[in-house]
């Protein structure tokens, strides 16, 4: 196997690992301290639960992105975007 290939399988790795692991927190933590907000929200009204529940979507993508990106950059690692 190419050294380069090799390389990228193994920053692949280590970001989905990464990733996986920033997402277990998130998902603690707003299932912690959002959790009882959003049933509430749910028993209200449920389209506002809905939308509210996207924007969670979202953000969580967005952020966990970003946050997952500044940390390869951070440590130097090659993407396949290179």
């Amino acid at each position: 196997m190419d050294v380069k290939i090799r390389r990228l399988l193994f920053n692949f790795l280590l970001e989905a690992i990464v990733y996986s692991l920033l997402l277990v927190v998130y998902f603690l933590t707003v299932l912690r301290y959002l959790g009882q907000p959003l049933n509430e929200l749910f028993h209200l009204s449920p389209l506002f639960y809905a939308g509210a529940t996207l924007l969670l979507i979202v953000a969580q993508a967005v952020v966990l992105e970003s946050v997952t990106s500044l940390l390869l950059k951070w440590l130097g690692l090659d993407t396949a975007e290179k």
